[in-house]
């Protein structure tokens, strides 16, 4: 039961991360609290599909020949791909994701120059990483039973199974036909 927990942590670490961020953040201002938030959320859930893509296919794949960087970046992907099924090799490890967000949280805040603007499109982009580690682990523990989850399982086998230089967005094609690496 513990090892579970310990699996599925993000789901409760980055909701709580957000709740915590967005109220020692927030300006005081009711008025503007609910637009400003639902527009940087929405920001944040965009720019989520662009970074799922490129750190899929830049990072994760990347043939790195210093082994301390490799380890870091993608040999949990390498063995992800070794062993598909493999429960313990299919969600992002919580402190390689906390890691990364914090870089992608100072990125953010060196940009807006804003503590909940930031937070807020943290919030989104935490939103759709949780959707993809949701739609990542059932696509490879169970069958799909909606159509979107059966189109979102044949491109990512097809990324496992026949070309792992095509379909590098798990939740959505959409950069995939952008960038030319959508399976004909």
């Amino acid at each position: 039961m513990k090892e579970r927990a310990l699996r599925f942590s993000s789901f409760w670490v980055f909701p709580l991360l957000s709740i915590a961020l967005l109220t020692l953040s927030y300006r005081g201002q009711p008025h503007r609290f609910i637009a400003d938030f639902a527009e940087s959320l929405f920001i944040g859930l965009a720019f989520w599909t662009l970074l799922e893509y490129l750190f899929h296919r830049f990072l994760l794949h990347a043939e790195f020949h210093n082994t301390a960087l490799r380890a870091l970046v993608n040999v949990s992907h390498a063995r992800h791909h070794a062993a598909p099924r493999d429960r313990d090799q299919i969600l992002v490890k919580a402190p390689f994701a906390l890691v990364t967000s914090a870089l992608i949280y100072a990125l953010l805040f060196a940009i807006t120059r804003d503590w909940f603007e930031t937070s807020a499109i943290m919030s989104g982009i935490w939103l759709g990483f949780l959707y993809y580690e949701a739609v990542h682990y059932r696509v490879h523990i169970s069958l799909a039973h909606s159509n979107l989850l059966q189109r979102q399982r044949r491109a990512h086998f097809h990324h496992h199974f026949s070309d792992s230089q095509k379909c590098f967005g798990v939740t959505t094609p959409m950069w995939d036909y952008v960038f030319g690496t959508m399976r004909r």
